[in-house]
């Protein structure tokens, strides 16, 4: 009879016990999620990033975004998946509740803030930590809960962002279809060409046509001196400075520290648009300076962001041994 009892005992503690384990085992999911309330895109009007000593704003300012310190236009290509990130934020596991966040990079010298707001009120604000090992989910710490949790996605590198990332980098900026007539001036070279009809009509006929109306298989493109250029040389240069971004901008230097540009360019679409490259400053670099009329700021370019430029030239040189008609 004393042996079924302790047996007795012996089971209920093993019961128990499995009860307690069962119970207290974290990698159940016995715990609640967050649920996180709707944000639309459309109704943010700032984002504050900050990582670290390093601060971004972002503010909505119509149909585009500035970027500060500095109230510079910012890129809408890269603040678009930030949205969309915003919007879809969604948690799926809870991850650690021991506060040890220098594991997920949650800590305060790796965390990535940001808060998103619509007016003045803080809609969204979160940490980001470290992608999973899975690459399909980011480590993340929702305001006010020290928990650490899996949020659907792999956007920290999104929002890994800074004043100088987030500007944008287009410095020429102009509709083909709308160009009449563009200059280069290199060294002691000047060329100027102009859109118009293959047949212009004569001088006692109806009012002619708008400057740009012409049909795109009627236009012809013609230097100051009469010389016909090959339709398709002058779209592919038109194509490739259009949107013209970048290197980075000289923050620390003026447009007016520059002299004597080596290209200087004038693009006529309604509106002037202006751009002058110099030379590098020394032999070996594989950036030029440069300015525009589209930024306060001077610039860089890449050398084969001019290269379009230079194959134009030579491309007209080769039609100028021709016979101009």
């Amino acid at each position: 009879m004393k042996v079924k009892i302790e047996y007795a005992i012996l089971l209920i503690v093993i019961v128990a016990l499995g009860l307690y384990l069962f119970l207290r085992d974290t990698d159940r999911a016995t715990y609640t999620l967050p649920d996180l309330p709707a944000v639309k895109t459309e109704d943010l009007t700032k984002l504050e990033i900050q990582k670290g000593d390093q601060r971004a704003v972002l503010t909505r300012e119509g149909d585009g975004w500035q970027v500060s310190p500095g109230d510079y236009p910012a890129d809408v290509g890269r603040i678009t998946p930030m949205l969309d990130a915003l919007a879809e934020l969604h948690v799926t596991a809870l991850v650690s509740e021991s506060r040890n966040y220098a594991r997920y990079e949650l800590d305060e010298n790796q965390q990535i803030r940001v808060s998103a707001y619509k007016g003045d009120s803080a809609v969204r604000t979160f940490l980001i930590g470290k992608a999973a090992d899975t690459w399909r989910h980011t480590h993340i710490r929702l305001a006010d809960d020290p928990n650490v949790y899996h949020a659907r996605g792999n956007f920290r590198q999104d929002f890994d962002q800074s004043v100088e990332s987030l500007r944008d980098k287009t410095v020429l900026a102009f509709k083909n279809e709308d160009v009449t007539e563009f200059l280069i001036e290199t060294g002691d070279r000047k060329i100027v060409l102009r859109k118009g009809s293959p047949t212009p009509p004569a001088k006692d006929d109806a009012a002619p046509a708008e400057a740009g109306s012409e049909k795109a298989e009627d236009v012809q493109w013609t230097t100051a001196d009469g010389q016909t250029v090959a339709k398709e040389t002058v779209e592919r240069l038109l194509s490739d400075l259009s949107g013209l971004k970048c290197r980075a901008y000289l923050t620390d230097r003026a447009k007016a520290d520059f002299k004597d540009p080596t290209y200087l360019i004038r693009i006529d679409s309604g509106e002037t648009a202006l751009l002058e490259v110099f030379a590098p400053e020394d032999d070996t670099a594989t950036e030029m300076p440069a300015r525009s009329s589209l930024r306060n700021d001077p610039f860089t370019l890449a050398d084969f962001d001019v290269d379009p430029v230079k194959e134009f030239l030579s491309a007209l040189d080769g039609s100028e041994d021709k016979t101009t008609p």
